[in-house]
């Protein structure tokens, strides 16, 4: 059985990356512009003695989430210049699913504000937890390495 096209030389040929420049917007995504939610299924390596999510993974997850929504908004490189308020409420068990949720809430010259909720599921009883909320706040960078402009809310790029 074959592994796949390869080229005269043996190599298997380079991945296919779009071309650079705008990528088309999907314009049947569920979510509104300035929104994301992941979706996990807590795993035995990330939790602690006690079987919950560590902190640690869950701020992560919390980081992740909040750098899409900055990346769709900013449309340039961005980076976590500050994480606000953060509350552990509640904790989500290893075999749950932890629900992340990111929204764009205010926007500077050059930074935006990004509050933040994760959520717990048990997953046999459907039963759903609030857990955790932040506030983070990303700055875009351009090429330079120096703080860019972005887009006023709701002018983002589609």
């Amino acid at each position: 059985m074959s592994a796949g096209p390869v080229s005269s030389g043996g190599v298997p040929p380079a991945p296919h990356r779009p071309p650079p420049g705008p990528v088309p917007v999907d314009h049947g995504s569920p979510q509104p512009h300035g929104q994301v939610t992941l979706t996990r299924i807590v795993m035995p390596g990330q939790t602690n003695a006690r079987g919950t999510l560590f902190g640690g993974v869950a701020l992560s997850l919390m980081d992740e989430a909040s750098a899409i929504v900055a990346l769709r908004h900013a449309r340039s490189s961005v980076v976590t210049a500050h994480i606000d308020s953060v509350d552990f409420k509640g904790p989500i068990f290893e075999g749950e699913a932890v629900e992340v949720t990111a929204r764009l809430r205010m926007v500077g010259r050059t930074s935006m504000r990004i509050s933040v909720e994760s959520w717990g599921e048990n997953l046999h009883t459907g039963e759903r937890r609030f857990c955790t909320s932040a506030e983070f706040v990303f700055v875009a960078m351009g090429a330079d390495g120096k703080p860019c402009p972005v887009p006023p809310l709701g002018l983002a790029s589609t």
